[in-house]
């Protein structure tokens, strides 16, 4: 390990952290603090990544709402192929929104991570250097991503096959799954920055996690849950007003061109707003869980201190 910066010790602050084990506010002033410090690369680039991922997701939306508005119109009866064709309209909106959703988080929680990572250290990293740290690891941040989805469906599947079988203990099963996948989504909630900033891979993300959380479930689901309390505040606020602005939602007797058309594009806007600013928040609360324990459990805070940069190149 190479030595400590001559004036730079443990424990001091050379970015948005003190190198030391962190409080409830210091993790979230942290996160706040690296957003202001790196406009650019955390609002700037959510920006972007945003509302590419929103505009398509609204013209893919948009078909489907003609398609809504046509069946309301003629008196809301179907037959049976332009059922299907609604059906498979609404199950290819979802799938686009799906994949898109997915690719946007992947690439966002990679990019991020570095971001977070850099600005601990008291340095300011630019895009292309960001994009080369992060650029060889979003293949196995993508099948780090697709485990959870995977292990659900694999968990509501024999939820479904045992409560099938044993119909009193279904809703005794639901509850029990639905705790179990809390504490299994804590469990490896910092396996994403794991993989990223220790380049290793996906089984070794997860266990890395396991093994920082263990001993400090409670307080990482708490700080956890308080971030994700925070942005859905303030997802709240920002989108309520554009909501209200395009009537409220959808409209039963509205041409798709008036009231609900204007809704989507204003909900979308809205949408837009609050993810800009919440997904590098909750992203950055989640580095600096992992920092925090690293420094707790491997007295990471004196390699940190290694790797600052002297004050002049912050």
């Amino acid at each position: 390990m190479p030595p400590v910066p001559a004036g730079q010790q443990a424990g001091d602050q050379p970015g948005v952290i003190p190198l030391r084990p962190l409080t409830v506010g210091e993790i979230l002033n942290g996160a706040v603090s690296t957003m202001r410090r790196n406009p650019g690369l955390m609002l700037g680039v959510a920006a972007v990544v945003v509302t590419i991922t929103q505009l398509v997701g609204l013209a893919v939306s948009y078909q489907l709402l003609e398609d809504v508005s046509r069946a309301v119109e003629d008196g809301g009866t179907l037959t049976t192929t332009e059922l299907g064709s609604l059906l498979g309209n609404t199950l290819a909106v979802a799938g686009i929104a799906m994949v898109l959703a997915l690719v946007s988080r992947v690439f966002l929680a990679g990019f991020f991570t570095q971001v977070v990572a850099t600005a601990v250290v008291g340095r300011r990293a630019s895009f292309g250097e960001v994009w080369v740290r992060v650029r060889p690891r979003l293949l196995p941040l993508l099948g780090l991503t697709l485990v959870y989805p995977a292990v659900a469906i694999a968990a509501g599947l024999v939820l479904v096959l045992v409560g099938l079988a044993v119909p009193a203990l279904a809703v005794i099963l639901g509850i029990a799954c639905f705790f179990v996948g809390i504490w299994l989504l804590v469990l490896f909630s910092l396996a994403t920055p794991a993989l990223v900033l220790e380049n290793v891979g996906v089984g070794t993300a997860f266990g890395r996690s396991r093994r920082l959380v263990d001993g400090s479930w409670w307080r990482i689901f708490g700080i956890t849950l308080l971030g994700w309390l925070i942005a859905i505040v303030v997802t709240w606020v920002i989108t309520l007003p554009f909501e209200a602005a395009g009537g409220g939602g959808f409209s039963m007797t509205a041409a798709p061109d008036t009231l609900t058309a204007g809704y989507l594009v204003l909900s979308t806007i809205g949408g837009i707003v609050a993810s800009t600013i919440i997904e590098p928040f909750v992203a950055a609360i989640t580095v600096l869980l992992y920092t925090d324990q690293r420094i707790r459990r491997e007295g990471m805070a004196t390699e940190l201190a290694a790797a600052a940069a002297p004050p002049q190149d912050r």
